[in-house]
């Protein structure tokens, strides 16, 4: 009989057992989710603030931030547009994979083809697949350090 009994109490024990390492592992698995969505979330509000920040030097200059295709570069709008290619650039690590950011990010580059063409651009400020990046969009792109 308390062999029995004995067997009934390891039987439950280790249903027990396997019951706490189940709630355990699902626990895990759901923070580890909520954790992963928190720091998407966060990804998402530092891009916003990246582009917000760029937009906001664009009102304050507003003669710098739509040059045209005829924009003559001089020292203030080459100062313009590296910084609103490394905002673009910035976007591109953070969000880059998302298809809406892909397109704000596109954006910010085609307003600034005509810098990239100038042969202003100097390419090795920049990371080289985001380079790359700039010339699959702007495929007259011209470095200023290519020889």
């Amino acid at each position: 009989m308390a062999a029995i009994v004995s067997m009934i109490v390891f039987i439950i024990l280790a249903a027990a057992t396997v019951a706490t390492v189940i709630i355990a592992v699902w626990t895990y698995r759901r923070n580890a989710q909520a954790q992963l969505r928190a720091a998407q979330v966060q990804l998402q509000l530092s891009a916003l603030g990246v582009l917000q920040h760029y937009l906001d030097l664009a009102v304050e200059h507003p003669d710098l931030a739509g040059p045209g295709d005829e924009r003559t570069i001089d020292a203030r709008y080459a100062w313009f547009a590296v910084h609103a290619l490394n905002t673009a650039q910035t976007l591109q690590a953070l969000v880059g994979q998302h298809p809406d950011w892909q397109r704000a990010i596109d954006a910010i580059v085609r307003q600034h083809r005509p810098y990239l063409r100038s042969g202003a651009f100097v390419c090795a400020d920049f990371a080289p697949g985001f380079v790359d990046h700039l010339r699959e969009r702007a495929p007259d792109l011209r470095c200023a350090d290519e020889g």
